[in-house]
């Protein structure tokens, strides 16, 4: 699959590209982008230089793992990260994290509503998924007011580090309303 840019409003999702280096490794540096996801640990340039110049285009190509950078529509800035990967039984889930600059500014909500729209529309997706480690309340909001549904735990369902762990595990469909579930 062949890589694509979105623009809505005042974010503009585009793929990755090798001189956003210094804006990944900061933000897979961070001590909360640490403790929620499997980003290793140190995280270093290498580990930038191979996310962004392999990985990523790796995905692209076998149309498995779509990952965006979320930019400022006017700016440019890099804000956060999103992606669609293929899951199992047909489905696809979601990953994000946001640079601590970009935090609590909806930016993520956002992009997640706009990558949904896209992968229903342009993959035909009917389930989108989102996995949070049970205590990552920041996440489990953000999902939340991107329209996916809190679906219940899986008991040691989530890789971590140091073993697995509880996850939520929610869902859009297709079909479903836009807007914040946790609010209707």
């Amino acid at each position: 699959m062949d890589p694509v840019e979105i623009t809505a409003g005042r974010l503009h999702l585009r793929p990755w590209q090798p001189s956003d280096a210094d804006v990944v490794l900061a933000a897979c540096s961070d001590p909360e982008t640490q403790r929620w996801t499997t980003v290793p640990s140190p995280y270093t340039r290498e580990h930038a230089r191979a996310y962004l110049e392999e990985s990523c285009p790796a995905g692209w190509a076998a149309g498995t793992a779509l990952t965006f950078a979320v930019c400022d529509s006017t700016t440019g800035a890099v804000l956060a990260s999103v992606a669609l990967r293929r899951a199992m039984h047909e489905a696809w889930d979601v990953g994000y994290w946001a640079v601590p600059a970009a935090r609590g500014q909806g930016v993520v909500s956002e992009a997640l509503g706009v990558l949904c729209r896209w992968g229903f529309a342009q993959l035909g997706a009917e389930r989108i998924e989102w996995y949070a480690e049970v205590g990552n309340w920041a996440s489990r909001r953000t999902a939340e007011r991107a329209g996916f549904t809190v679906e219940g735990v899986l008991r040691n369902g989530l890789p971590s580090r140091d073993g697995r762990r509880d996850c939520w595990i929610g869902a859009r469909l297709a079909g479903d309303p836009e807007g914040d579930t946790a609010a209707r």
